[in-house]
Formats: structure tokens, sequence, C-alpha cells
């Protein structure tokens, strides 16, 4: 007779499981487990189990509450001792006898004899979850090696575990096929092997504590009787499978016992109670099913709905805070902020487990690389700044590279674009100084989250979410990475002319900087600026960008373009782009175009300064606000002579639009935008504003002087290829070229 395909969850605990799983349960006299046997027997066959077992620890008193029923078999996980190691390991046992279970109690401080009656006696065993060290045991290659000798049948998923480690777990035991691998290991250990086949099969369970996840990881095989299926795992005839793993099972399972810890020793309100009743699966009210999908913004999986919950608390308590203060919502906000940290510590502790097999299946030689893949972060994209056109180029050059790169960003725009990530904002404000820049707040949850899929981090900018990841990245063990883009420190001088509050905010940065593996800074001026400042001057690197010269070239010069802006020209156009605001040192521009009334000045850009401008500039001097694309470009090349003053500068991205139009510059010797340029050769470089007014002056003076300048200004721009030196930083960001 055909069999068909049967589906057991191995590995799962019931209320017998009744001593604490930790320290800190053991010091409240928590249970690993609350979970009724037949509730979960029902589960599993709603969730299209062909047959039942439960596995406590060391116990049969919960299987044996449903062994009445006709597709149940026994199962137990006993903790046994390897006596010479001191080690301990747990063993999955399926399809005994109770008088089986007797002896094999007093078996467990030999695993050994354990074993050796298991065979003696054909019952079905598997070595539970093989590269997590149980209790106090450290594993070690010595300690895997018995474990081949001993174990015909591993656990490689388990529910409750990292989702890297089962293909890990496989490769090792695949590596131990064949009898003469076996027999070498028996030698070089002098124990006795203790297989009945050459090969190791492979069981599946989910591991579950709280009732919620039952029947989500399971092992499949042939059969049409549950004495069928105890043979083909006898026989090494079995497959794994499992629904996706991650840290919400944990969350499930550790949330589920806590709650029911609190629900039967603490008094609870009606209201709450009835709220974790139906997040943790002990109840199906339809009221409350209707209160969740208004709290998570639509409809949701069960068995994820305790993670979704965490995940928009802050949102939830921080908007009742807001509209009601109060110490009762502040309470709840600061309870929802725990309830992250908890989130947080599960994924730690995952991230830890996977670090601790990662050591052991090194001295195997198994290969576990992880596909490289960048997380570029910037709390920047949608607003108009340098950082924000840095991101995008990045993002649209891995993008049409086939560069494992996306852009996360955080904000209220879900787009659906290749190599961009949004994540949702759970609070926005403003900074005093700096109104019309919003700073956004994701949820720590959401940017651990995300970041778990990646190998390496870089961090565009220091806000809230560029620290989050930051943190997060040093939690995962990922290679980090920061970019220093915007002097923050000398803008907070600026606006508030406090210098302890720059200094205060040097310290943060120098910290942030120290904490990462690599360092971009965009000139020579600011790697000088960051070690002087306690930097480690081996990690920074300096990243030179190009300039697209397609773009902007003098070739788009319009002699009518000022004329169609409203603007009547007279003499040369003396242009400013860039962000209007107080830290470009813009009155230096409005004094120099007081000092040429003959001559037309134009600031192209916009920014929380225009009104003071406006109130302060000279006839002369006229604001266009934002330009963008050819516009600009035409902007640039209809002018005679590029003006920029700003101090602050960390790169200067302009001056180097404005040399590829072919213009003579004068900017700033303070701070990196003159580092593009060579004082007298390519272009002016002024320390006063004395130094301003004659070298502007000569350029107004002397035609051939600004043809001759601008012309060389061009050739230097020509060579800093836009395309090529991107490229070359994300090159840097990863580590390796990843082109295909």
């Amino acid at each position: 007779m055909r069999r068909s395909l049967a589906k057991v969850d191995m590995h799962l605990h019931s209320r017998a499981s009744n001593m604490p799983g930790g320290w800190l349960s053991a010091l409240l006299g928590c249970p690993e487990s609350y979970a009724d046997p037949l509730r979960i027997y029902h589960l599993l066959k709603e969730r299209g189990m062909s047959f039942v077992t439960i596995t406590d620890h060391n116990t049969i008193e919960g299987v044996l509450e449903i062994a009445h029923m006709k597709d149940v078999f026994l199962g137990c996980e006993y903790t046994v001792m390897f006596p010479e190691e001191k080690a301990k390991v747990h063993v999955l046992v399926y399809g005994f006898e109770e008088n089986d279970h007797h002896e094999l109690m007093k078996l467990r401080e030999n695993i050994y004899e354990f074993v050796r009656y298991l065979k003696a006696k054909n019952i079905p065993h598997a070595l539970a979850h093989p590269l997590y060290g149980v209790q106090d045991t450290k594993l070690n290659k010595r300690l895997v090696e018995k474990f081949v000798l001993l174990f015909d049948n591993w656990e490689v998923i388990n529910g409750t575990r990292s989702p890297a480690i089962p293909q890990w777990e496989i490769e090792l035991a695949e590596r131990f096929s064949g009898w003469d691998k076996i027999y070498a290991l028996a030698e070089k250990h002098g124990v006795e092997p203790l297989r009945n086949r050459d090969f190791i099969a492979f069981v599946a369970g989910s591991d579950d504590h709280g009732g919620m996840d039952v029947g989500r990881t399971y092992t499949e095989a042939e059969a049409n009787s549950k004495e069928d299926f105890l043979k083909a795992l006898l026989e090494g005839r079995t497959q794994v499978r499992t629904e996706p793993l991650g840290e919400e099972r944990l969350i499930n399972m550790t949330g589920k016992v806590t709650y029911t810890f609190v629900k039967r020793n603490y008094s609870l309100s009606e209201e709450v109670k009835n709220l974790l009743d139906y997040v943790f699966m002990d109840s199906n009210d339809p009221i409350m099913a209707l209160l969740m999908r208004h709290l998570v913004k639509g409809s949701f999986q069960r068995h994820r709905l305790p993670a979704e919950l965490i995940r928009r608390l802050p949102f939830l308590t921080l908007d009742n805070l807001l509209k009601n203060p109060s110490s009762a919502t502040l309470g709840n906000f600061v309870l929802a902020l725990l309830s992250q940290i908890y989130y947080l510590s599960i994924i730690y502790l995952q991230r830890k487990e996977e670090r601790r097999a990662l050591d052991v299946i090194k001295g195997f030689g198994v290969p576990v690389t992880r596909e490289v893949k960048l997380a570029y972060v910037t709390d920047t994209y949608e607003e108009i700044n340098g950082v924000a056109r840095t991101a995008a180029l990045v993002r649209q050059i891995a993008q049409e590279e086939n560069i494992p790169l996306d852009v996360i960003t955080v904000g209220d725009n879900h787009r659906k674009d290749p190599k961009l990530v949004t994540l949702q904002e759970f609070y926005r404000f403003s900074l005093p100084y700096y109104r019309d820049f919003p700073i956004r707040v994701p949820a720590p949850v959401d940017v651990f989250r995300k970041l778990k899929d990646y190998t390496h981090l870089h961090v565009a900018t220091p806000g809230p979410l560029g620290v989050l990841a930051l943190v997060a990245a040093k939690v995962l063990g990922m290679r980090t990475s920061f970019a220093f883009h915007t002097d923050i420190p000398a803008y907070a001088r600026i606006y508030t002319g406090d210098p302890q509050l720059e200094e205060f905010l040097w310290s943060l940065m120098v910290y942030m900087c120290n904490a990462c593996d690599r360092i971009f800074v965009p000139s020579k001026y600011y790697r000088d600026l960051l070690v002087s400042k306690g930097v480690e001057e081996a990690k920074i690197r300096i990243f030179e960008r190009g300039v697209d010269t397609e773009l902007f070239s003098p070739y788009k010069r319009q002699e009518n373009f000022w004329q169609k802006l409203g603007i009547k020209v007279h003499g040369k156009v003396i242009l400013y782009v860039g962000r209007v605001s107080k830290e470009k040192n813009l009155d230096t521009f409005v004094e120099v175009a007081k000092t040429f009334p003959q001559h037309t000045f134009v600031v192209v850009g916009d920014g929380p300064y225009r009104q003071q401008l406006e109130e302060n500039k000279p006839q002369n001097l006229h604001l266009v606000g934002y330009l963008v694309g050819e516009d600009l470009a035409t902007a640039y090349a209809s002018a005679d002579i590029f003006l920029f003053p700003s101090e602050t500068e960390t790169y200067g991205q302009v001056v180097l639009e404005a040399m590829a139009s072919g213009l003579p510059v004068v900017v700033s010797g303070r701070g990196g935008a003159g580092e593009r340029v060579t004082d007298g050769l390519n272009g002016f470089v002024a320390f006063s504003f004395q130094d301003y007014i004659q070298k502007l002056e000569m350029l107004l003076k002397d035609h051939q002087l600004r043809e001759r300048i601008g012309n060389r200004a061009y050739q230097h721009a020509l060579s800093m290829n836009l395309r090529e030196t991107y490229l070359k930083y994300i090159d840097n960001l990863l580590g390796v070229y990843v082109r295909s």
C-alpha cells in the first residue's frame, strides 16, 4: 500500500516541563511551560500534524495525558551527561514504553550507557540542537565529534534557534557521512561508535513552550501509522520542514509563559487580561480581534501578533502621552520602551548563539560566509541637501551595477523603490535653530529587525536612525563605517554661540567615529581636524566625490537665462549655490555684493536664513530659490564667477559643479571646499573679507584671467569622474568589490 506523507512536530513542551528555564524564572519561581497537553494536541491537529508527541524535560507526565489518543506516541527530552567531559546534552527519545522511561532516567549520568540502551531496544532518538550548549556546557570540536560517534539523527531545525544555524548543522553532519570517517573519529577519541548507519538523518521540531507555535516546524516521512513513522525515523527516511524562523518564536514563548505566570500570581484588570488573552491565544474574542486590527493598522497573523504589538507600542503610547499627559500615560510609554529592550535582547541572544555556533564549526572547515550585503543608513533622503544627494546617487549606482546595497532611511514615504527601504517614524521633532529639517525617530525594534539581513553597515548621518543603527550593528556583529558629512559641532556653535555645546558634540562625534571600523571624510582638512579631536587616524579614509560633467557643462550657457527668472543683469553675474542658512557664511556674500553694486549677485537655494537675507540684501542681490537638474546646470553655466564663502563645508560639491560649468571660483580657505582649488591656478582661495574683495576684483577686471582660470577649473572637474569615484567609495564601504 502506498504510504502518505506524515508530519510530526518532534520537539515541544507542556506544563509537565515545570522547572524554571533560567536564573530569572528560578528567582521568580516561574516554570518553563504552562501549556495544556490536550490543547497542544488539538492545535497540532488543526495545523496538519499526522501524529503527536510531547517531549517534556525528563518527564512523560505531559504526554501521558494524551497517550490514549491513537495517533500519539510517547516522547521525552532527556538531559544526559558525558561523564569524561562534564558536559550535558539533550536527547529526544520517541515511541518507548513507560518502563523504558524509568530505566533511561537512571542512565542519564552516562551518555554511552544511555545510548546503548536505546540501540539495544531499537528506540528512535535524536540529538537535540547539536550546536547549542546545554546549560553550562561549552561546545568544542572534540565534543561535537563524539556526537557524530553516537547519534544517527540530529535535530537540525529547532523553532526557537537562530535561522542561520540549520544549514551549518546540516553541512557539518554531511561532512561525516561514510564509515571510514566514523571509524577514524572512533580511533581518534578512543570511543566505540554506536551508530547504526553511515549517514546522519535529520529531524525538526518547534521546541515550543507556550503553545503558540506548535506545528510550525516539523518532520516529514512516508508513513500510514505512527509505527511506520517511528520506523522511518530509525531508518533515516525523514525530511525537515519549517515556517520562517526568527525572534518572533522566542518572543511568543517567553511572553506567553511570563504572562501566564503573572496572570496566575497577580491581579490584572479585566481590560488588560482580555487584551493579553487574545494576544497570547488564550481567547478568540471577536471584539479584541477588531481592536487588534485597529492597533496594528490592518490584518495580522495571530502567531506574529505579540512581536507586532511590541513593535508598535512606542507609536501608540507616545501618541496617547502627547494627547493626554499624565503619570499613567508616561508610565505606559516607559513600559513600551522597556518592551523594545526585551525584544532587542531576544535578537541579541540569537545572534550571540550564532557566534558561538560559528566558533565551533569553523574548526571543521564548514563554509559559513554570508553573502555580503550593505545597509547604507541615512536620516535624510527626501530633503534637498548634500547628504541626501549622495545617498540617492549611491542607491542609483548600486541599482545599475547590481551591487548588494540598500539605502535605509526613516519617514512616511513608503514607495516601492528598488534599493530604498523606508522605516516608519514614530516621533518627529525639529531643532530650535533648524526647524525646516525634521528629526525623525524610528522604533528601535524596526532598526534591529531590518539590519539582521545585512553584513555591513554604513552610517551617513549621526541622527536617531544612524545612532540606533550603529548600536544594532555592534549587537549584531556587523562591520561598520561612518561618514563625516556635516560639521554638526560647528553648526551648533554658529547657531547657539555656545562653545561648551560644541565641545560636547565633538566628544559624541569622536566616540561615534571610534566605535566604527572605518571613517570616511570628504577632505584632508576634516581628516586632520578629526585626528586632533581624538579620532583614530588609522581608521580614516578620504572620499573625494566626482561631478556629473554631462549635466554640468559650460556649453549650457544661455545669455538670457537670468532675464527669464526676472533678474535684470548688470555687469557680471556672481553666483552662490547652496543651502540658505546661517552656517554658510552668507553675510560675507551680502557684504561682497554691497562692495560691487555695479554687478549682479545671485543666490540659488533656500533655507531658514532666507527671510533675514531678504531683509538685509542690497538691490543687486537676487534670491531665486531652489533649482534642480537642467535649470541648475544652466544657472551655473550662465554665471560668470562662483563665490562660495562657507567655512563649515566638509567637501563643497557645489564648487566642483561650478568648476565643471567652466566658472572661475572663489572659495573659503577654511573647511573642505578649498581643497578642490589651487589658488591662482584653477580658482582662488580667500581667508578674509579683504581677500574676497581683492580676488573677486581681479576676476571682474580681467576677462582673460576669468577665461584662463575657468578653463583650468573645467579641466580639473573633467578629471573627477562622478561614477568612478562613487564606485570606489562603495568598494571601500563593502571591503570587497562586488560588481557583477
